[in-house]
């Protein structure tokens, strides 16, 4: 059986380019599975991206790109993700770095940066999980010592960087002795800077997610977006994480494997209920999440939205991977890659009270 495809009614946002999108993830489900074995940079995946437009969608209009809205931006993230996730994952943290050079278009290093993006002349990547939900390497995984005025030198490294080997720009964060912390554009090619090896990880191989080595790397004033400041990370979009991207990324994840189940309601009549009860669950956390896009809720709803896209996530793949069987085991078929790749949810930009639900879910227990 080839990769399922989902009904035209799981979309809600009525989308100007419906026909690109749609050509787009159909280019993309068609590679995902061959991208997912191979392993390796997914450039297939990446260039139907950059053909369709996709990197530019973050971009401001002044700076050359399209800076589409962002509920029907969440929407082409669950659509890519349904898709293939590792292409939607890939384009999300090109797309956070975009929005952090974005905050500060005006800076002229982040102007050029923006620009050459448009152009479809560099590929953005972020790296600030040191400052945010990662603590593998410490708390000061990534230092920045002052050398002179507006000069830092930079010390660490970025624990989980994806894409890394094919960025030509990291937006990236750095602690100072003091506690005050410093958002940077650091280029990819700045002396100093190495990228280890992609980490072998249970999903998402071809993501190229690795560790970014950072010795003795200069910086000037140039360089540094936001900061040095005791107070860079309540400023909005500084260092959070994905939250409403993740969850579109997590429901598109979903929406593959409902349509698959969809399918097979037609051979097996005792999944029709389950397969109705999820469906009715992914509407419901459908809804939220334009609603939340469209800035209509507020941060309890988001939280607890991702919360339910994860489930959603696990249960609909697992439920699908069942239902295949032991075809569904294979490596060549999607149930496996999409089982696997939902786990992605429970370990990837995910604070602790969302691990927590998560668990608390798995466990069978009422939310806390």
């Amino acid at each position: 059986m080839g990769d399922a495809r989902p009904h035209r009614d799981f979309w809600t946002e009525l989308d100007p380019d419906e026909a690109g999108i749609a050509a787009a993830c159909d280019l993309l489900r068609a590679a995902d599975g061959p991208a997912d074995l191979d392993g390796g940079w997914p450039d297939g995946l990446w260039r139907s991206l950059v053909d369709a437009g996709a990197p530019r969608w973050s971009v401001p209009v002044e700076r050359g790109g399209e800076e589409v809205a962002r509920p029907l931006l969440v929407q082409r993230y669950a659509r890519l993700a349904e898709a293939s996730l590792t292409a939607a994952f890939i384009l999300s943290q090109h797309d956070a770095a975009v929005r952090r050079l974005s905050a500060v278009s005006d800076r002229p290093r982040a102007a050029e940066w923006l620009g050459a993006i448009a152009r479809g002349e560099a590929m953005a990547t972020v790296g600030i999980s040191q400052l945010t939900t990662s603590r593998r390497l410490g708390a000061k995984a990534l230092v920045a010592v002052q050398t002179g005025a507006g000069r830092y030198r930079l010390d660490g490294a970025m624990p989980w960087v994806t894409g890394a080997e094919n960025a030509d720009v990291f937006v990236t964060g750095a602690l100072l002795d003091d506690g005050r912390q410093m958002l940077v554009a650091l280029p990819g090619d700045r002396a100093g800077l190495s990228v280890l090896p992609a980490f072998e990880i249970a999903a998402l191989q071809a993501s190229r997610t690795a560790q970014v080595v950072v010795e003795g790397v200069g910086i000037d004033a140039d360089d540094v977006l936001m900061g040095p400041s005791h107070e860079i990370g309540a400023q909005p979009g500084a260092v959070g994480t994905a939250g409403l991207e993740t969850s579109a990324l997590a429901l598109g994840q979903a929406a593959a494997a409902l349509e698959g189940l969809a399918e097979a309601v037609a051979e097996r009549d005792d999944l029709a209920e389950s397969v109705e009860s999820m469906r009715a669950s992914w509407d419901s956390a459908w809804s939220s999440l334009l609603t939340c896009a469209r800035g209509e809720g507020d941060a309890a709803t988001a939280a607890a939205l991702r919360a339910r896209a994860n489930a959603l996530a696990l249960s609909s793949t697992q439920s699908y991977l069942t239902a295949r069987r032991g075809r569904g085991f294979l490596r060549s078929d999607p149930a496996q890659r999409w089982a696997r790749q939902a786990l992605f949810f429970l370990v990837w930009s995910c604070p602790a009270p969302i691990a927590g639900a998560a668990i608390r879910d798995l466990a069978g227990l009422c939310p806390a």
